[in-house]
């Protein structure tokens, strides 16, 4: 418990001041969100918008956080809380994201996934008619981090940047394509900022109440079956439960659903593996276990998710798809 009490200090201390330098909370200086864009030839303004929110770009750096944290852990009896808070202070001043730009070049595997996902995403809405702009190097973060971590005096200041950046390019509507920023963009934003005019829209709320029916490419040999698994966030704070399914069904491939499912769904062990990895192992197993029971082609749409179950794919012989990658992929 001691242990997990000083990851935790760190890891508020550290992304404080992360997200005070750079708004970022990985607190690097050159955009590292923008990548997947290239070739997609999105429109820099418009009244609508995609936000990325940075969340699948952030995976390989997330994986490297995770196993440095895995790393340090042993070290921790031997050291006093203020030794260890200097040393990780020092290293993060001096070379953080050097060192941990290099190191996520070893997490090719997520970065790509992550990026299948973007494009996919961007195909599908294109195909029902949609054409959003994106911000590229403007896009904000959505500080859900501060959120989730309870820094409420640091988020208000945070989120009133990022309102007045939507306005400044005259965002009207942000399409979102993770349930953790839609939660921050329709029930949190509102407490801090006023903007009666802006809409979100998830991009399965989209695509699913869409008249256009989107054309998979028959090239492409797909599984033609899936285990959904049900984000935590998705379904019980948006309740955005249906769309996934109906959006399957259209496309033509069966879903299967897992014991628990919707409302009822069991978490991928994502929000505590920072602190209590032991714990988040324990949970993400459980649950993978299940889904891969069923049917070994899982569906997620959420990148925590996604990250949680793509370690298990060699052991259990499993395939972890994101929906953006199954839309990159039929499309």
């Amino acid at each position: 418990m001691q242990q997990s009490k000083i990851l935790i200090s760190h890891a508020l201390s550290t992304l404080k001041a992360n997200m005070q330098r750079t708004g970022d909370p990985l607190g690097f200086k050159k955009p590292y969100w923008t990548d997947w864009a290239d070739g997609q030839q999105l429109p820099q303004q418009g009244d609508s918008t995609l936000l990325t929110a940075r969340m699948y770009q952030m995976l390989p750096y997330v994986l490297q956080a995770t196993e440095l944290v895995k790393t340090a852990r042993p070290l921790l009896p031997l050291l006093s809380w203020k030794v260890f808070g200097k040393m990780a202070h020092f290293g993060n001043a001096l070379a953080g994201e050097t060192i941990m730009r290099l190191k996520a070049k070893s997490a090719m595997h997520i970065k790509e996934k992550g990026e299948r996902a973007l494009k996919g995403i961007t195909a599908a809405l294109r195909q029902v008619g949609q054409n959003p702009s994106y911000l590229y190097d403007d896009e904000p973060y959505s500080g859900v981090l501060l959120y989730d971590l309870g820094l409420e005096e640091e988020i208000a200041p945070h989120i009133r940047k990022v309102g007045q950046r939507l306005n400044e390019n005259g965002i009207k509507q942000v399409i979102t394509v993770d349930p953790h920023t839609t939660f921050m963009l329709r029930q949190i934003y509102p407490k801090y900022i006023s903007r009666q005019n802006l809409q979100v829209k998830h991009y399965l709320e989209i695509l699913a109440d869409s008249p256009v029916k989107l054309k998979a490419n028959k090239k492409h040999a797909l599984p033609k079956e899936f285990v959904l698994h049900d984000s935590c966030v998705m379904t019980r704070d948006l309740e955005i439960i249906e769309q996934a399914r109906k959006l399957m069904a259209a496309m033509g491939i069966r879903l299967v659903e897992p014991e628990n499912n919707r409302k009822n769904t069991a978490c991928c062990g994502g929000p505590i593996e920072y602190a209590y990895g032991d714990l988040s192992g324990k949970v993400s197993n459980i649950r993978i276990q299940e889904l891969a029971s069923v049917c070994k082609n899982i569906l997620v749409t959420c990148p925590i998710c996604l990250i949680n179950f793509s370690k298990y794919e060699k052991a259990l012989g499993i395939k972890v798809w994101d929906m953006g990658e199954l839309l990159h992929a039929a499309i």
